[in-house]
């Protein structure tokens, strides 16, 4: 049973190209129980990012091709057909619950370069708090096959961890990980709970994928392996049941469950603290300093009293104490430094009128701040 001790979780489900699409083409009425699903989970509180696969399939199907196409650039020109009636369709449906969808659409590089990751995380997070469901699927158009995902099994993990998620959910089309193939061997057993993935699970899981997926069980078990690494615990289950995710939430077991190797928000602050060179500093008063050193708050505006260095947004800067100069915290700057000067002293209300845009109303978030010992 894992059931985590929070009102409200942020949660990432993933749903595979084996359960959304039928030999007709979309398969609506899964789209259909999808959508009641994270309609009943935003209503109780929860926040919800849905990673949707099978943008080529169905592409394949609009255009009445005899399969899945064998060159890039078929591919790439299917999965543009494909994912124009795929978020048509997510929209349809969810507009029946007032919930607003958004697409985004991302590749390997979008997580590699310390800008557009940024920009993904912020917008990601920013639509949860407008209240929009971020639709997520992997840009096929420009992504090149050595750099692809896994029927974006690999991309949900990213983005759990993009967006430091509480859980993962993966809806495949099977019931979980077993101990041998359930379609070929009857006697093969569910393994309800992965404590640790290991080189044994890792192997139970190869070769088992289908004809218009991409991924299959094993790129599944390499982004549990990720999630779990980062402290997310990850579930794979049945797609054609999603109504077992409340399940799931009252920690019932359901399919497999792979239990988190480290705590996620103590891996953060050790790479904040220790994997981040710093590029700049931010002076603070003793009222800032106690506020952030004491009570856990993020770091504002108001503050800000010096800003010291040469750094863009997404940089990692000391916060130091005007009168000693010593550096009391680090963090993730959300303002480069010629913004920062513009905003020295200025309340968060007014960062807009300052800049003429705003990226938020803290200078660094408490998540993404680290207390130096």
């Amino acid at each position: 049973m894992v059931k985590l001790n929070k009102k409200s979780e942020k949660i990432v489900i993933k749903i595979g190209t084996s359960t959304l699409s039928l030999a007709s083409g979309i398969n609506k009425e899964i789209i259909q129980e999808i959508s009641q699903v994270i309609a009943k989970l935003k209503n109780i509180g929860h926040d919800v990012v849905l990673v949707s696969s099978g943008a080529i399939a169905i592409g394949v199907k609009k255009l009445n091709l005899p399969g899945r196409p064998n060159t890039i650039l078929g591919k790439q020109a299917t999965s543009a057909v494909g994912q124009a009636l795929l978020i048509q369709t997510y929209d349809k449906y969810f507009s029946g619950f007032n919930i607003p969808v958004a697409q985004i659409l991302l590749t390997r590089e979008s997580f590699v370069q310390r800008g557009t990751y940024i920009n993904a995380r912020e917008t990601i997070l920013e639509l949860l708090k407008m209240k929009v469901l971020p639709i997520i699927n992997e840009n096929d158009t420009v992504a090149s096959e050595e750099i692809k995902f896994g029927d974006n099994d690999m991309l949900s993990a990213m983005v759990a961890d993009l967006i430091s998620a509480d859980r993962l959910i993966i809806l495949t089309d099977e019931e979980g990980l077993y101990d041998g193939n359930p379609k070929k061997d009857k006697k093969a057993k569910l393994i309800p709970m992965v404590e640790k993935i290991t080189p044994e699970i890792e192997k139970l899981a190869k070769g088992r994928g289908s004809e218009f997926s991409s991924g299959g069980m094993e790129s599944k078990i390499q982004a549990a392996k990720l999630a779990t690494s980062e402290g997310i615990v990850t579930h794979i289950i049945y797609g054609k049941k999603p109504e077992k995710i409340f399940d799931i939430l009252d920690g019932t077991n359901i399919g497999t469950t792979f239990l988190p190797s480290a705590d996620k928000n103590e891996k953060r602050k050790t790479w904040i603290a220790y994997g981040l060179i710093t590029s700049g500093k931010v002076y603070v008063d003793d009222g800032a300093e106690k506020a952030i050193a004491l009570n856990g708050k993020s770091l504002l505006p108001a503050g800000v009293k010096k800003v010291d260095g040469n750094f863009t947004r997404g940089a990692a800067i000391e916060i130091c104490n005007l009168k000693s100069n010593k550096p009391f915290a680090k963090g993730i700057t959300n303002y480069g430094k010629s913004e920062l000067e513009k905003l020295v002293g200025v309340k968060s209300t007014e960062i807009e009128k300052a800049l003429g845009y705003t990226y938020g109303e803290t200078i660094i978030h408490r998540d993404d701040l680290v207390i130096l010992k």
